[in-house]
């Protein structure tokens, strides 16, 4: 009862800070099913983005991978991802990433660098986007919390952007997470983005 009272309090929470947010604010959520086996794994995503003070849908998109765990401390994944902007716009994605982990007692830091190649299938159009992010995430004993921050930049050529998290995980059970997070989204050229997140993770 008290965790499911936590959760209820937290999610009470960001829907009474959502009217601070400027006009430009919005929420990303996310619905993800994970599949462990000894040393590989799978996954399926979908996430909603809206903008405009959570009127506007921004982008719907799904992701379905696969990688495999190395050793305790690095992995890699490959995955497809389909983006939804409007009916005149969509994406194709093919995403190769790689993570590298360092755990001491609580804390834990990584290192992800994903490499994507997107296509615009009405025209054709064809883009390279290299994410580098660092993530350091504290898991406290005999609690469900696992507060962490986050930082990922967005480059190719030159910056594109960078998103700056700080967030929970919250660990129900051995199968189920869920993630709650405040996002600072600073695109190049154009003017800061204040977005709430909400993720809800299962394992089988």
């Amino acid at each position: 009862m008290k965790t499911k009272t936590t959760i209820l309090s937290i999610l009470l929470l960001l829907a009474a800070a959502a009217p601070a947010f400027a006009d430009d604010g919005g929420a990303w959520l996310t619905l993800q099913a994970n599949k462990r086996w000894q040393k590989a794994y799978a996954f399926l995503r979908l996430e909603h983005r809206s903008n405009n003070r959570f009127g506007n849908t921004e982008a719907i998109f799904t992701s379905i991978g696969g990688g495999y765990r190395f050793t305790p401390w690095l992995n890699a994944d490959l995955s497809y991802e389909y983006w939804y902007l409007n009916p005149q716009l969509t994406f194709h994605k093919a995403v190769l990433s790689g993570t590298g982990t360092l755990t001491r007692d609580c804390l834990s830091v990584s290192i992800k660098e994903k490499l994507e190649f997107a296509v615009n299938p009405a025209s054709s159009a064809t883009s390279f986007t290299l994410r580098s992010r660092l993530r350091a995430q504290y898991n406290f004993p005999d609690s469900i919390f696992r507060p962490y921050v986050m930082a990922e930049i967005f480059t190719w050529s030159s910056w594109i952007r960078s998103l700056h998290y700080i967030g929970t995980e919250l660990a129900i059970g051995s199968h189920h997470c869920i993630d709650l997070f405040y996002l600072y989204h600073l695109p190049n050229g154009s003017q800061p983005v204040h977005i709430l997140g909400a993720g809800y993770y299962f394992s089988f």
